[in-house]
């Protein structure tokens, strides 16, 4: 009864169950290797078969592969045979040596033991490993296709946002670029009739200021004051208070947008999103007054200050001086009457009188917000009524809701110095260079987007070369799997033989794959 008991063998200790019980000698290796030269040689001249294909194919050829072939030459070969029932095939006679070899001292056997071994814990994992490793860089791929998707939208969407700021299409960037300053003329234009709106502030202003500080109209925002009086004249008529007989400006710019490399390298970059004018810088120089009058000290004045300390600013906000006034006797008027260099610019296309006007529109929002915020907490201060009783009637007719609106007009030209195209224009109109250098930002974010596109495609071929690796592995790991299983039979049939048919059963991981 005990002797039909099935017999379980773990794989991994196989081999040295069949040497430990003398199947075979503990050298058989040193015997195999001469089969398997034989092999090499004999699998060279194959007839042409469909089972031959397939058993040559996949793992190492072993004992039980070569039994097959030999029953299928014994059907092509059978022409071959002789009366005495040998065969003169070669093919034959070369695969049957082969199969005596195999049979020599059960060499077979250990062979067998050790393809399986083999298989089990290296073959069979290193195939499903590189399976895995294949469906990991696959979805590496989809991840990556995905990123350079959102790329690509963003660059295209940073590159319609930037063509929306400048207002232009984007079709032909090259040309869009260069019409740009011929917008500056209305840009100017349009800052002019904005500030020329403000005209009663202006007026209310020099009046509070005149009145209560006993300050001349001249000294009270002259730069805005002289734009609403005057327009946007030249820096000349400005400086000299004579209009200019001719005006040469500098020559413009040419403006190429070819492969060259910018002229200057020291101007710092340019970044779409993060330009805004800095009204922070703006410094305001105070003048002295020689009598018994307050000296008001320096002082900066910013947009911060403007909202949260505005209990601290005073109305009594001189002018930024030029160097040299219209006023002063000792103007330099040229006596040919040609405004050459920066005397041939106007007002707003200069960058120092430009500032200059910022200044005086930040001086106006902030004396509108400190005289709102009194109106609001004082409207019932006696002191307050009292003086406002002898001021002109341009003064005390200015009420609560005229401050408020008179503000909010302030804001809105200081506002659209702040738009992006506004931006953008002046920095064009004060620097040439940057124009080339928007048309750089744009050619680098093209670029950007057709090697992102580039990068997708590749992204795109890699994966498919994956899928059918992926797909040439799961065969061979069908094949390898299929073959094993075979080989597991062939062995535990064999075995079984060796010990009058009682079941031999391979135990481990054999079982699993």
């Amino acid at each position: 009864m005990d002797s039909q008991l099935p017999i379980d063998i773990h794989l991994t200790k196989l081999l040295d169950w069949i040497l430990d019980r003398r199947h075979c000698p503990r050298d058989w290796q040193k015997n195999v290797l001469p089969v398997r030269n034989k092999i090499n040689q004999a699998i060279q001249d194959m007839p042409e078969h469909p089972e031959i294909t397939s058993l040559l194919s996949g793992s190492s050829i072993h004992y039980f592969n070569c039994t097959k072939i030999v029953e299928i030459l014994k059907e092509t070969e059978k022409e071959s045979k002789n009366i005495f029932g040998m065969y003169s095939s070669q093919r034959m006679k070369d695969w049957n040596n082969i199969v005596s070899l195999y049979q020599k001292n059960n060499v077979y056997l250990a062979e067998a033991a050790s393809i399986l071994q083999r298989n089990v814990a290296y073959e069979i994992p290193a195939l499903k490993k590189q399976i895995n490793k294949s469906q990991q860089l696959q979805t590496e791929c989809d991840e990556k296709f995905a990123s350079l998707t959102k790329s690509i939208n963003e660059v295209n969407h940073q590159i319609k946002q930037n063509c929306s700021e400048l207002g232009i299409q984007g079709e032909n960037i090259s040309k869009e670029l260069k019409e740009l300053p011929k917008q500056l003329t209305n840009i100017f234009n349009d800052i002019t009739r904005k500030c020329s709106s403000l005209d009663k502030i202006y007026k209310f202003y020099c009046d509070y200021v005149e009145y209560f500080f006993q300050r001349k109209d001249s000294e009270a925002l002259c730069i805005l004051g002289y734009l609403i009086k005057k327009g946007n004249t030249t820096v000349y008529e400005w400086r000299t208070g004579f209009e200019p007989k001719v005006v040469e400006k500098p020559e413009i710019a040419f403006y190429n947008f070819g492969d060259e490399e910018e002229k200057s390298k020291e101007e710092e970059t340019i970044d779409f999103g993060d330009f805004s004018i800095d009204t922070n810088n703006i410094q305001l120089d105070t003048l002295e007054t020689n009598g018994d009058g307050i000296d008001w000290g320096d002082f900066e004045v910013t947009t911060e200050n403007a909202e949260n300390q505005l209990e601290t600013i005073d109305y009594d906000i001189d002018a930024l001086k030029s160097e040299i006034t219209v006023e002063n006797t000792g103007v330099y008027v040229p006596s040919d009457g040609i405004a050459k260099d920066t005397d041939a610019f106007t007002i707003l296309e200069w960058a120092e009188t430009r500032s200059l006007l910022l200044n005086d529109l930040v001086k106006l929002a902030t004396f509108l917000k400190q005289k709102l915020n009194e109106m609001e907490t004082d409207s019932d201060n006696l002191i307050i009524s009292t003086i406002m009783q002898d001021a002109p009637k341009s003064i005390q007719s200015f009420t609560e809701k005229d401050i408020q609106k008179s503000l909010e007009l302030v804001k809105d030209v200081l506002n659209f110095f702040k738009t992006k195209k506004v931006e953008q224009l002046i920095r064009i109109n004060d620097s040439p260079n940057f124009l080339k250098r928007l048309y750089d930002q744009f050619v680098s974010k093209r670029k950007s987007v057709e090697r992102f596109a580039k990068s997708q495609e590749q992204s795109k071929q890699k994966q498919k070369d994956l899928i059918v690796e992926e797909n040439d592995l799961n065969e061979k790991l069908k094949l390898i799997v299929k073959k094993t299983k075979e080989l597991q039979k062939f062995v535990c049939e064999d075995l079984s033989k060796k010990y009058n048919g009682v079941r031999i059963n391979l135990m481990g991981e054999i079982n699993l794959i």
